[in-house]
């Protein structure tokens, strides 16, 4: 084993305010999913299927996003020290490139 290896942090568990923040998200998602479902049950026409579709994706792709925030959070915390501003600084370069809000 490298001495770089020793040194790496392990995996982080999700701060708990970022950990609700998610589970909200995914129990939105789910209720999205389930009135899909409800609405292929009653034969709703395609156009409001497909438009509650793309809710649930987007909800989906939202949080895969925040999740990947966080652990680049994380990550640089580490990797800088800890410095709270580089660290901010970072995370608002790639929340404009990814187009999505913290």
């Amino acid at each position: 084993m490298s001495d770089d290896a020793a040194a790496a942090p392990g995996p982080q568990p999700l701060p708990s305010e970022r950990k609700a923040e998610l589970m909200h998200r995914l129990r939105r998602a789910e209720g999205q999913v389930r009135g899909l479902q409800k609405l292929l049950e009653e034969g709703a026409d395609c156009a409001k299927i497909a438009q509650q579709l793309l809710a649930t994706r987007h909800a989906l792709d939202s949080t895969f996003v925040r999740l990947n925030l966080s652990l680049a959070e994380q990550e640089l915390a580490a990797g800088a020290g800890g410095s709270s501003q580089a660290v901010s600084e970072v995370l608002d370069r790639l929340q404009h490139k990814l187009g999505r809000a913290r």
